[in-house]
């Protein structure tokens, strides 16, 4: 028994646009993130001087900062890669039906041909 193989191209492109979508609001995580948390800035007092919590803590928050752009730029950049492999995933499906298409017609104006 023989396998078929099916794919449908437009259910493939409309997840592509969904994933899409996905990027675009991944990429306002992190201007977002900023603009919220400079909302937030120097609630734990004054650095640099006897506030003991503050010179404490004003690093940490820093980094967690840091550390939350750089997971926020890892999930769009994972978008990103996922739209090409669905993109490229959609050329491979296209690929052998174009092929198909133009060994038809090139059979077709071969047998037009010798007639």
């Amino acid at each position: 028994m023989a396998g078929n193989y099916s794919a449908d191209i437009q259910a493939i492109l409309a997840g592509s646009k969904s994933i899409a979508d996905a990027v675009r609001y991944s990429e306002a995580l992190v201007p977002n993130f900023e603009r919220d948390s400079g909302e937030y800035s120097g609630w734990w007092g004054e650095e640099g001087g006897d506030d003991l919590f503050a010179n404490q803590v004003g690093d940490q928050v820093r980094k967690e900062q840091e550390q939350v752009i750089l997971t926020a730029d890892a999930i769009t950049n994972g978008f990103m890669a996922l739209v090409d492999a669905v993109a490229a995933e959609a050329g491979n499906v296209q690929r052998p039906q174009a092929l198909a298409v133009e060994d038809i017609q090139s059979q077709s104006a071969e047998s037009e041909s010798r007639r």
